[in-house]
């Protein structure tokens, strides 16, 4: 644990991009979003990892900045986990998919997102009995929700329980 935050924190200082302590969480979140994690989608190799890594970095400055703003939290977690995927940081973005259930429950957005990226991953990575759970829990939670989407996320999930 240790060792990542002296390596994000190198990151930072090589990468030159942490943000003005001006900023709020908000704005450091919008910010991360538009210059980093969109354009890693479109970016290769050494581009793309540096783009990842300060996404990463952003979205853990969101965390430590908007403590209480619960949904911005949520979204950044969330996010979090989203670029260690995209890291191929498997396990790591397993957990952090995890958190945003227990830490976040009342944000049934990102909860249910979170639940399914982590769902999805496990099962294209061949682990479908690690699967299961996240597709039960989104069955459970949502098959009542008020959402149709949710309700559709949920009798989709239900087809891998």
């Amino acid at each position: 644990m240790r060792h990542a935050r002296l390596e994000a924190l190198f990151l930072a200082l090589l990468l030159g991009c942490t943000p003005a302590s001006h900023e709020t969480a908000r704005q450091v979140f919008d910010h991360t979003v538009r210059e980093y994690h969109l354009p890693s989608a479109e970016a290769s190799d050494l581009a793309r990892e540096k783009l990842l890594a300060r996404s990463a970095i952003g979205y853990e400055q969101v965390l430590r900045r908007g403590a209480s703003d619960r949904p911005l939290c949520a979204s950044a977690l969330r996010s979090l986990a989203n670029v260690r995927s995209e890291q191929g940081r498997l396990d790591e973005a397993v957990k952090l998919w995890s958190q945003v259930g227990r830490q976040y429950p009342a944000c049934d957005w990102e909860v249910l997102q979170a639940w399914k990226s982590a769902g999805d991953l496990l099962w294209d990575a061949g682990r479908q009995n690690d699967a299961v759970p996240f597709y039960r829990q989104i069955f459970e939670r949502f098959r009542s929700a008020p959402s149709p989407i949710m309700r559709t996320v949920a009798r989709a999930a239900s087809r891998r329980v």
